[in-house]
């Protein structure tokens, strides 16, 4: 799989190491490439391209762009939606039919006898959307640690698992991780079988085998 820019005199190649660095040193430049990346993200045109083979993948669907990793949160809406949607459709399938099948009567049977009670007049829609039971449940993904590397590793196999991300690129990462860190989080992308890329602003003194693509502050290209 391949991340290329028409202004980019390379092209970034994610092999099985599964990680790429691109730094821009340029201030002017880095906003204008990240903020490009953020509109692709999120469904805008953009001339970034993610491909593998003949294939393209749209950003949008296949890619996330973590600015601050500060904030992530496993049980964001896009991701309990996701969650939600896969839930709903197991509790169809197989021995889980018959199952969905008897708690939606026992709900039924559940609000026929509590209208009885009430001195007034009801009305509802029988049919039950286990979408909207998980959501009054307050069903969610737990999050089983408070280490700030544990919740991005988390994150991250969600994003891969979950919601079926090809790519995850992060801006300013190695402000937050150490090199044991860095390593072991791509070690866990190749795992899943997703690729990273860090977008930095300024050279660092440890790569851990990863790919460097280099734009200078005169916008020269380097490749390491």
């Amino acid at each position: 799989m391949k991340l290329v820019h028409p202004d980019f005199g390379f092209q970034m190649q994610f092999g099985q190491g599964n990680a790429c660095e691109l730094v821009i040193e340029s201030p002017g430049l880095f906003a204008k490439y990240v903020q490009e990346l953020l509109r692709q993200t999120e469904g805008e045109e953009g001339d970034f391209v993610l491909s593998e083979g003949d294939k393209e993948y749209p950003l949008s669907k296949c890619a996330e762009l973590i600015v601050n990793p500060l904030a992530v949160d496993i049980n964001d809406k896009k991701i309990l939606n996701k969650l939600y949607h896969e839930l709903a459709e197991q509790s169809v399938e197989d021995e889980m039919y018959l199952l969905t099948q008897k708690v939606t009567a026992d709900l039924q049977s559940y609000f026929y006898q509590l209208e009885q009670r009430c001195p007034y007049m009801l009305e509802s829609d029988m049919k039950i959307d286990m979408i909207a039971v998980f959501k009054a449940l307050g069903v969610k993904l737990e999050n089983y640690s408070d280490d700030f590397f544990e919740n991005i590793v988390q994150y991250t196999k969600i994003l891969a698992e979950l919601m079926g991300k090809r790519i995850c690129i992060f801006v300013n990462i190695r402000s937050y991780l150490d090199g044991v860190q860095m390593g072991q989080l791509v070690e866990m992308a190749v795992y899943n079988e997703l690729a990273l890329l860090f977008i930095e602003k300024t050279q660092d003194g440890f790569s851990n085998g990863i790919a460097r693509y280099i734009i200078d502050k005169d916008n020269c290209e380097i490749y390491e």
